[in-house]
């Protein structure tokens, strides 16, 4: 369906250009050279959701990790087919080179879908720009958040079914990692579901403060604080008390671009510091890839894949789970 402006918001003047290519996003090289994948497309009602490397696990029977991978604003899910490649790819390696030291516990799949009103979702493109042409920017950003931690939370509960209706396998780890306002969604998801106990946010920061730094952005680009639409109950719903009680036990790589101006890690610091703090050693860390801005790059997600490996999918994070 074609976009279309929505009725409802005040469309301001042309968006203001990228500040440099360490903003650009380069979603090809995200493969990691690593050939594609097996794709299935499962719709869950109106949802479709696409299922990356099922077809490479249909003579196990190991039980099965999930890996849900949420793109960023003004992308959408086909963006992130290339990284699902260099995810289970690196999956891959990492078990070919800990032959003999850790052994594979689970399969492993990744997900994607269209955040809402994005890619097949689309209804008013408008309404996923930015302050310099919307003003609701700061309500919309929030609200496909909360959308979109609904869709996840019904890929969970639904996902399983449709891939094995007659219950031939069985899924029984959730993962979220999710580039930008996906790694919104994955701070949520790890604030608020107990299923999920292990994410990689990319380019993010912590719920805690997110509503905080949009409001801030919104002042750098000339609007006056007075002038920021921002409604108590949405300052409410952003801005709860930080509590690391609600990460406790939660295996979390926060990843951030060194050059990133977007959503600069040192707004993130405290939250991250706390919640190590509070945590066992090694359960909450961070990877900073110094030359990359507000973009997604190689590194991370080699990272990302080295994370969720050890905690999701190899011998020693089924021990600590255990525990």
């Amino acid at each position: 369906m074609a976009s279309t402006p929505n009725p409802n918001h005040k469309t301001k003047a042309t968006p203001l250009p990228l500040r440099g290519a360490e903003h650009v996003f380069d979603f090809p090289s995200l493969n990691l050279d690593y050939k594609p994948f097996s794709k299935k497309t499962v719709t869950l009602v109106d949802l479709d959701v696409h299922v990356y490397g099922l077809d490479e696990i249909r003579d196990s029977q190991r039980p099965i990790a999930v890996v849900m991978l949420s793109h960023g604003r003004c992308n959408h899910a086909m963006n992130m087919e290339p990284m699902a490649s260099g995810l289970l790819g690196e999956f891959g390696r990492l078990e070919r080179e800990d032959k003999g030291r850790r052994a594979r516990t689970r399969d492993v799949v990744v997900v994607t879908l269209d955040q809402r009103n994005h890619g097949k979702r689309t209804r008013f493109r408008n309404t996923n720009l930015s302050f310099d042409v919307n003003e609701n920017h700061l309500i919309d950003m929030m609200a496909t958040i909360y959308g979109g931690v609904q869709d996840q939370q019904l890929v969970m509960d639904f996902l399983p079914a449709y891939l094995f209706p007659h219950n031939e396998r069985r899924i029984d780890e959730f993962m979220a990692a999710g580039v930008s306002m996906g790694g919104h969604t994955v701070w949520r998801l790890l604030r608020e579901d107990p299923r999920i106990t292990i994410g990689v946010p990319i380019i993010s920061l912590p719920s805690e403060v997110l509503g905080a730094n949009f409001a801030a952005r919104a002042t750098q680009m000339g609007i006056p604080d007075a002038e920021v639409i921002y409604p108590a109950s949405v300052r409410a719903w952003c801005e709860q008390p930080f509590d690391p009680a609600v990460y406790k036990g939660k295996k979390i790589l926060s990843i951030h671009g060194g050059k990133d101006t977007l959503l600069p890690l040192q707004r993130g610091l405290p939250f991250l510091a706390e919640m190590a703090a509070q945590s066992p050693p090694g359960y909450v860390d961070m990877y900073v890839d110094p030359p990359a801005g507000h973009q997604s790059s190689k590194p991370m997600v080699v990272q990302t894949a080295a994370w969720l490996w050890k905690w999701g999918l190899s011998e020693a994070a089924a021990a600590k789970a255990r525990l």
